[in-house]
């Protein structure tokens, strides 16, 4: 400083030097005061002050030296502020001081955050404490006011879950718990961070932060049910719709959610499912009698990879229903069974079987006779044939009854709707037994008469009457009683048939009589019939009721239903009427209420189920009281002892179905017949097995030991003259009750003893007008004797003893007598011959008749044709009025005009074809011949020269097709009428010409469907055609002319009727979807005629082309780290040449992405990043393997090429460099 310069000072007189350092707030107005001092005087001491510079925020007052602040100061612009001041005096002396002004800091920034917004992301489940984002907030105050602290002020969601720390300078966000990610809207959670400074009052700001969840697979797709039970029709067509199966999937983001499902079908390639909408669809058609029910396993696997992937299983269980789709089939058909002619109504025939593999009505059977057929009735549910009430009659002489006797026409439907027939009938032939029959017949009998008791001996009873149709003593008739009757109380007048008692009669000794009438005719051997009469003897009240047996044991299953007949009691009383008139009770043993008996009827019946284990036997007391006068009724009583068995369920079953024996007929009473065996299942009680005959021994010719089953003969002796045959019903069974038993047929034929002698017909036989011109070997008469013995017994011999005088003999076995030598009226005008027939077997028994024959007298020449028969062949589609042949016949006798003419029975189709000249002879056509409606026909011309002619009757054959007769070998026989016509066989032959063309039939393919991986030689369609001409003409070829691209298919004639199409080379859907091919059918007729027909076929897709990729070298893309998730990557493309689900594409990262950096979508391909975003410094590059798989079955897949992804780093350091430069720069030049 100079001397005497101004010096510059404070107010408070202070240097300036001493104002260094003084510091102001930035939010002061000051006012300071600069002062200089200058000992001049005058005008060389006035000091004036200036600032060396011009600051834009202080004022100085030249005169006084007053600093003025003249603008707001900001602490965070300038912390300091130091300015020159310069005092001059009045002669231009000065001198410079310095002014330090420190600005102090006051809190008026708000903290501010370093970005608009923050963005975090995290997984759901993540563990606590995990670091989501980092906040940072500056203040431009100074400390303490730029202390900054942070909290969380709002959450969207899960507002416990978040915790803020202080680290670093930063306001951390840590997550405290797994969050799930099902539980946030839309995956994101919303926060709002406040940063507080720590001024006084503090200030605050606030920034939003978005928190993005990312979704892990940790809920596994689940169906609605566990398991479906559907039905459909077996006829459900190949590709509908059976079920929509759909599972859902708690994920709810894409890649695991419910949109990355797929489903998956196993357990029957007649299903598919579609791989994203889970419709099952059928593939082909379906059968319910090859398979009923299918058992289908459905899988949906979410968009999760290798062990992440989850997995949800459901069981299908699909049920077909049937259709009426099956025809009935035939068991065993034709039948041919035996049946005894006479056979009673209602007797088993046969029983016929058919099969229809359907269920329910629509294989339920329903059977009929078609046609209808008088003798047999029809269960329509069993098919067992039974007799009806129409009598059996082998010798009936209507043929068409015969016809109806021996053949049953039996067709079977089932019962679907529409019903379906079997395609042919079963007959059922009947071989008929033969039965003697023709004996007396009963006119009153049987009857019942009823007499009062103590009748005096000798009163008349009963009349019997009894006819026979025969004449003479064949028809007179004697009658008797059977010997062995009970007690011969009575005596029958054999010649009226008046009934006298012999003895007086007690009702209590005999109540009723039944009497065997026996009515026999005079004839040889005697035919005869019996009946009963029963005689009733009046009753008085004087009999106790009484039990037979008393005791009843029985045993019943436990599993018998309510209201079981258990026992039927047999309870009998001496008396009649009211007084023989019983009711029943249970008085003991019925402590449980288990059994109950009919109040009439005497019939112990269960009233509730038995119980084996609660009790095992039952004592029942029963009572029987009659119905006498009261006071003085009688009773009686039983025990019935029930044993409870646990079940009772085979019956006894013979060893064979029928049994047969042939006895002679003076065979001994107790001798041994035949031994039946019947077998039962059960044992003890059970499995013991009785025998009884219980039909066919009326008569008790027969008995058998009930318990070996051995039939012998009973007390009546066997007459095979009577019955030849006698049929039984043997049953063998285990009780008197219940339905344990089984029957059998037991046929016993009867052996002859010669004992009876041949009878003749007729006394004597007749042959009147025998012609005189008879030839040689002429048949004149037979005589016919029947001896009802067999065997040589039976078997008779014709002789003629005298009167045939060398004329005539008899064939010692037919009885047919012939001619030997020529006639002659006038020589001899009738003949009277003894004829003997002797049976064969010793004692050679002889019976005798005569014959008469009377000779007529009678011209001798006939009309002759010039040919035994005329033939004539001629071709189809002959001009009208052709000549076919002519006929010529001549007349010795007669020398009348002969005329010729069709005979009237000929066949009306052939006399509508052809016509014949009444003069000529000539035979010429007159309609169309059309050989495919009749290639043969016959007529017969009748010549007739208008005199006395022999008459003869032939019919005509009509069109025969197929049929060889050797019409030379035809023989007409003619007999006498009033004139003489000659007939003739006329036959012509129909010649094919080629006039139909080939037709095809409905039944042709002419739309098929065929895999394309078909085997070459595989036939796929079947064509057939037919052509009615004959021959060569009728033969049939086929070729493809049309349509057959390639020469895919190949076409082969079989049998000259079919064409069957193979695949004669290898198909492929992807060049050619379907083919039209063109089929001709030609006949090999000259020339050949032709018809044409059209096939479709079809290919149909097999999953032959795996996926083809778009770009097979691979992709090669970079992308920055720290992309959000979501972000694409690349997209991998690819196709398939196959179609429907084979060509639906699925892609998956296979390798290169085990750590889930990177997800791909299953259906677009598009590889886009996770939440989780890629980290350079972790990895630089990702060497992806993708493969493509298609839905087909089984799938194709392709190994696409790598897709290499790289990473670059970006770093922005714009804010954090300034911010560590200023830091540095104040650390360097303004020390604290």
């Amino acid at each position: 400083m100079k001397a005497g310069c101004p010096v510059l000072d404070l107010t408070s007189g202070r240097s300036m030097e001493q104002m260094d350092g003084q510091r102001r707030k930035e939010d002061y107005a000051i006012k300071q005061k600069e002062i200089a001092t200058d000992n001049d005087v005058g005008s060389y001491g006035k000091v004036s002050y200036y600032f060396s510079d011009d600051p834009d925020r202080f004022s100085l007052d030249k005169d006084t030296g007053v600093m003025t602040l003249i603008a707001r100061l900001d602490y965070e612009t300038t912390q300091r502020y130091t300015l020159t001041v310069i005092a001059r005096d009045g002669g231009g002396e000065e001198t410079t001081g310095r002014v330090r002004i420190n600005v102090l800091d006051v809190n008026d920034n708000i903290p501010t955050f370093q970005k608009d917004s923050y963005l975090g992301a995290l997984r759901e489940n993540e563990p606590s404490v995990t670091q989501v984002v980092r906040v940072r907030a500056s203040d431009e105050d100074s400390p303490p006011n730029n202390q900054i602290t942070y909290s969380i002020v709002h959450a969207s969601t899960f507002r416990s879950y978040f915790d803020i720390n202080l680290s670093d300078g930063y306001g951390v966000i840590s997550v405290t718990g797994p969050l799930d990610y099902e539980q946030v809207h839309n995956g994101v959670i919303y926060l709002i961070v406040m940063a507080k400074d720590a001024g006084v009052p503090a200030l605050n700001s606030s920034v939003p932060i978005t928190i993005e969840v990312f979704d892990e697979n940790d809920n596994p797709p689940t169906f609605s049910k566990p398991s479906y039970a559907i039905t459909v029709m077996e006829d459900i067509m190949a590709g509908a719709t059976v079920l929509f199966l759909n599972a859902t999937d708690l994920d709810r983001s894409r890649e695991y959610g419910q949109e990355s499902i797929i489903y998956s079908l196993e357990g029957s390639s007649h299903f598919r499912i579609n791989a994203r909408s889970g419709e099952i669809t059928t593939t082909s058609l379906l059968d319910r009698e090859a398979k009923s029910e299918y058992i289908l396993i459905v899988r949906a696997v979410d968009g999760g990879v290798g062990h992440n992937q989850k997995t949800g299983i459901a069981t299908v269980n699909i049920t077909l229903l049937d259709i009426n789709d099956n025809y009935p089939v035939w068991k065993d058909e034709p039948y041919f069974i035996n049946l005894v002619e006479m056979t009673p109504p209602n007797s088993d025939v046969t029983t016929v079987a058919a099969f229809d593999p359907d269920l329910a009505e629509n294989g339920s059977l329903v059977y009929s006779i078609r046609p209808p057929n008088k003798f047999y009735s029809l269960n329509s549910t069993t098919g067992k044939i039974r007799t009806t009430g129409v009598v059996l009659d082998r010798e009936n002489p209507n043929p068409q009854e015969a016809e109806l006797m021996r053949k049953i026409v039996v067709s079977v439907t089932d019962r679907g709707r529409p019903p379906l027939r079997a395609t042919s009938s079963a007959t059922v032939f009947v071989n008929l037994l033969d039965l003697n029959d023709n004996d007396p017949t009963f006119q009153n009998l049987p009857f019942i008469t009823e007499i009062p008791e103590g009748l005096p001996t000798g009163s008349s009873v009963f009349q019997v009457v009894a006819i026979d149709l025969d004449e003479g003593l064949n028809g007179q008739v004697t009658y008797h009683m059977q010997v062995g009757m009970p007690r011969m109380d009575f005596l029958i007048d054999s010649s009226s048939g008046l009934i006298n008692s012999t003895a007086i009669l007690d009702r209590e000794r005999i109540a009723e009589y039944y009497l065997r009438v026996v009515a026999s005719d005079a004839g040889v051997p005697s035919k005869s019939s019996t009946s009963t009469l029963t005689v009733r003897v009046l009753d008085v009240n004087d009999e106790n009721p009484t039990f037979f047996p008393a005791v009843y044991n029985v045993s019943l299953p436990e599993n018998i239903l309510r209201d079981f007949k258990v026992v039927r009691l047999n309870c009998t009383d001496a008396d009649v009427g009211l007084n023989a008139e019983l009711s029943y009770f249970i008085t003991g043993g019925n402590q449980d209420g288990k059994f109950s008996v009919g109040f009439r009827d005497g019939v112990v019946r269960t009233v509730v189920n038995l119980d084996r284990e609660t009790v095992s036997f039952y004592t029942l007391i029963l009572e029987a009281i009659d119905n006498g006068p009261t006071g003085k009724r009688k009773t009686g009583t039983a025990t019935v002892h029930v044993i409870v068995l646990d079940v009772n369920d085979n019956r006894p079953i013979f060893l064979q179905s029928s049994y047969e024996a042939t006895v002679p007929e003076d065979i001994p009473d107790y001798s041994s017949i035949v031994q039946v065996k019947a077998t039962d299942a059960d044992e003890g009680v059970n499995g013991r097995v009785w025998y009884r005959i219980v039909k066919g021994n009326n008569f008790n010719n027969f008995r058998i030991n009930p318990s070996s089953g051995l039939v012998m003969r009973g007390l009546r002796p066997l007459d095979r003259e009577r019955n030849s045959s006698h049929v039984l019903e043997v049953e063998a069974y285990n009780s008197e009750q219940g339905p344990m038993r089984s029957s059998v047929r037991v046929i016993v034929y009867v052996e002859d003893v010669n004992d009876e002698v041949p009878t003749f017909t007729q006394r004597q036989y007749n042959r009147l007008g025998l012609r005189e011109t008879a030839g040689i070997g002429t048949s004149v008469a037979v005589v016919r004797a029947t001896d009802r013995d067999t065997g040589n017994g039976g078997l008779v011999n014709y002789k003629i003893i005298s009167g045939s005088e060398g004329k005539f003999e008899i064939d010692e076995s037919t009885g047919l007598i012939t001619t030997i030598d020529y006639l002659d009226y006038e020589t001899k005008t009738s003949y009277l011959m003894n004829v003997s027939a002797v049976d064969q077997a010793p004692p050679k028994n002889q019976g005798f008749c005569s014959v008469y024959v009377s000779l007529l007298n009678e011209l001798d020449e006939a009309v002759q044709f010039s040919n035994v028969t005329y033939e004539a062949v001629i071709t189809e589609n002959i001009p009208l009025g052709s000549e076919v042949l002519r006929v010529q016949a001549r007349s010795i006798d007669n020398l009348n005009q002969i005329t010729y003419k069709f005979d009237p029975n000929t066949n009306a189709q052939a006399l509508s074809l052809f016509k014949i000249n009444g003069i000529t002879g000539v035979i010429t056509v007159k309609g169309q011949v059309d050989r495919e409606k009749g290639d043969f026909y016959t007529l017969t011309v009748v010549a007739d020269d208008g005199g006395p002619k022999l008459d003869s009757t032939v019919d005509l054959v009509s069109t025969m097709e197929g049929n060889e007769v050797d019409w030379k070998q035809l023989v007409l026989a003619v007999q006498v009428a009033t004139f003489q016509q000659l007939l003739i066989l006329v036959t012509i032959t129909i010649l094919d010409e080629n006039d139909n063309s080939p037709q095809f039939d409905i039944t042709s393919d002419s739309s098929v469907s065929v895999a394309e991986d078909s085997s070459v030689g595989r036939r796929i369609a079947l064509v057939l055609a037919r052509d009615p001409d004959a021959g060569s003409n009728g033969q049939v070829t086929f070729s493809l002319v049309s349509g057959n691209i390639g020469r895919a298919f190949e076409i082969r004639t079989t049998n000259g009727t079919y064409g069957e199409v193979f695949v004669a080379r290898p198909l492929d859907r992807e060049l050619i979807e379907h083919y039209t091919l063109k089929i001709q059918a030609a006949d090999r007729g000259v020339p050949p005629r032709r018809k044409e027909h059209t096939l479709r076929v079809n290919i149909l897709d097999v999953n032959d082309n795996p996926p083809v990729i778009a770009n097979p070298l691979g992709y090669n893309v970079s992308i920055n780290e720290n992309v959000g998730g979501g972000t694409a990557v690349a997209q991998v493309r690819a196709t398939d040449r196959d179609s429907g689900l084979n060509s639906v594409l699925s892609y998956y990262i296979t390798h290169g992405n085990e750590e889930l950096t990177f997800r791909m979508d299953r259906v677009t391909g598009e590889i886009a990043t996770r939440p989780s975003p890629p980290d350079r410094e972790r990895q630089q590059f990702y060497q992806l393997v993708v493969t493509v798989e298609d839905e087909g079955n089984p799938a194709l897949s392709i190994v696409a090429a790598d897709v290499a992804v790289k990473h670059h780093k970006i770093v922005t350091v714009l804010k954090e460099l300034a911010n560590h430069l200023m830091l540095l720069a104040e650390s360097c030049f303004f020390p604290q």
